[in-house]
């Protein structure tokens, strides 16, 4: 569930109870393309995945005030370490954004990615213009089907050669407020 606290957070950042979904600066990004750690990441940020991540977004424009709120995220646990990315493909077509992510291996199995997901996904649906969160992923990638349904989307049919996921509304989410 996203929730607000007192704590200082930076303008643009999504939290929810363990996590800071933050957006994702330029040095962030110039970071992961060129290889630079940051303090700030967990001893196994980034993963290839990561770093594949931060050059498409930096190709698409997705970063900082041109991506508007449909850019890449960190994700921070709340007073500690990057542990991921996570974040939207551009801006809504057809009423859908699309959402990419990844959690560290040190990480993965603690529900942060669950955690994560749910909040941005309900942050999309309460955007104007847009009507589902759609996620796609490799069928031999077990885990990541597993997160998607307990995040409440649901398998759709697709045209490409990976599963294709939506999720239409913010009650389909585990802890649907309605």
């Amino acid at each position: 569930m996203t929730t607000i606290s007192e704590e200082q957070v930076p303008a643009g950042s999504l939290l929810s109870a363990r996590l800071e979904l933050a957006e994702m600066s330029a040095a962030d990004v110039d970071a992961l393309i060129v290889g630079v750690r940051c303090p700030s990441w967990a001893e196994d940020f980034p993963q290839a995945v990561d770093e594949d991540a931060a050059t498409q977004y930096f190709q698409a424009g997705l970063l900082g005030p041109r991506a508007g709120i449909f850019g890449a995220r960190l994700i921070r646990e709340r007073g500690g370490a990057v542990i991921g990315t996570i974040g939207f493909l551009g801006a809504p077509v057809d009423g859908a954004v699309e959402v990419t992510y990844n959690i560290v291996p040190s990480r993965r199995g603690g529900g942060y990615a669950t955690e994560a997901l749910i909040a941005l996904s309900r942050f999309a649906l309460a955007q104007p213009g847009v009507e589902r969160v759609t996620a796609y992923t490799d069928e031999q990638n077990d885990a990541s089907m597993s997160l998607l349904l307990t995040a409440g989307f649901m398998p759709v049919e697709s045209s490409g050669p990976d599963l294709a996921f939506v999720l239409h509304h913010r009650t389909q989410l585990p802890d649907a407020e309605g």
